[in-house]
């Protein structure tokens, strides 16, 4: 059983990514696999041999995440999961319950969202709550190694195994994903960035990153084009002085768009001041775009060359890294042959699966 993942497939979000590729692989190897999604993004029973169970969508102490959580309790008691399958920390706050089912226990270590500013202290005493129970997991998967060291620190290493995101490798002419025309403004020159709009990206410093790129290099033929969800209102209307005539926030796109975005992109930017091991980096080295990234503990677990990294706090350094790939892009591609396959990541997982039953 599948916590923590919203829902599959196309659902924007790591967890969701991660669990879209890797558990139908996993149904296909004999495993009945069945993820508990949130109303609203389930839109099917099944999705490749994985089941799908759509939990209420309700709010409880103002957030939807507690209400899952116990729904998905519930049904484990119902079920008698041999494996329960954790897609973050915070999915884990019930581990326990799950143990005293007789489940063993899987948690996905994607992030360490609970050092944000954002959460207040319900909040993050729910995470140290979960961190907590992460030691008496059967196994923790950390998918980078900075979040390894980040785990070590906590004291919990014995029962980690490293197992980081994939690289994506469609089969020729096959797409997978809902289809959809991209905007009109991504017909022309563009860099692009992919992600949620929010203070964790870093959006307001990649705005003034581009702004001034702008004024070095007299460029107004790029565009910034912004590919993510605006739920955040607050952030988004704080960004409004900086958007410019050549800044276009186009909102949460489905996969098959975003593929398009980044077959024509001219650059792909990552400015954020916290990830875990991003699926947007993945997928931009995976149509081979040219790829710049915040200095970030997670970015450079990726092990791109240092010219590919600026500090992500410098407005000034942002446009550096702007300029320097657009003039030389080849110079900025990724060599793909470095990266895990999800096949591969799935197969890993598998063995996990296998060690913990015994």
């Amino acid at each position: 059983m599948v916590v923590g993942a919203r829902g599959i497939p196309d659902v924007e979000g790591g967890a969701e990514k991660n669990a879209e590729m890797i558990f139908p692989l996993i149904a296909s190897r004999g495993y009945r696999v069945i993820l508990v999604g949130l109303e609203g993004l389930v839109q099917r029973e099944t999705y490749r041999g994985v089941e799908l169970h759509p939990a209420p969508n309700r709010r409880l102490l103002k957030t939807d995440k507690l209400f899952y959580y116990l729904h998905a309790v519930k049904l484990a008691r119902r079920l008698r999961p041999d494996i329960v399958h954790m897609q973050g920390l915070g999915a884990s706050l019930f581990l326990l319950a799950y143990k005293a089912m007789g489940a063993r226990t899987v948690v996905r270590y994607g992030s360490a969202d609970y050092t944000l500013s954002k959460w207040g202290v319900i909040g993050k005493a729910g995470f140290f709550a979960a961190e907590m129970q992460a030691r008496a997991a059967d196994a923790v998967i950390s998918v980078a190694p900075s979040l390894s060291r980040r785990l070590a620190k906590h004291g919990i290493s014995k029962n980690v195994r490293l197992i980081g995101n994939a690289i994506d490798v469609p089969a020729a002419g096959e797409s997978t994903h809902q289809s959809g025309t991209v905007p009109q403004m991504a017909k022309g020159p563009f860099i692009l960035f992919v992600g949620r709009v929010t203070m964790q990206k870093n959006v307001h410093g990649l705005l003034e990153g581009f702004r001034l790129y702008q004024q070095r290099t007299g460029n107004t033929r790029h565009r910034l084009l912004l590919a993510g969800g605006l739920e955040d209102e607050e952030y988004v209307r704080s960004l409004q002085p900086l958007l410019g005539d050549n800044v276009d926030l186009l909102g949460r796109c489905n996969r098959g768009q975003l593929e398009e975005l980044y077959g024509s992109c001219d650059l792909f930017i990552n400015s954020s001041v916290h990830e875990g091991a991003s699926n947007a980096v993945l997928e931009a080295i995976s149509r081979n775009c040219p790829t710049v990234l915040s200095g970030i503990a997670e970015n450079r677990d990726f092990g791109l060359p240092e010219r590919a990294y600026f500090n992500q706090d410098d407005p000034a350094e942002i446009a550096g890294a702007m300029e320097r790939a657009l003039a030389d892009p080849d110079a900025y591609r990724v060599d793909r042959s470095k990266f895990m396959t999800w096949p591969l990541v799935a197969e890993k997982t598998l063995k996990v699966y296998e060690e913990i039953r015994r």
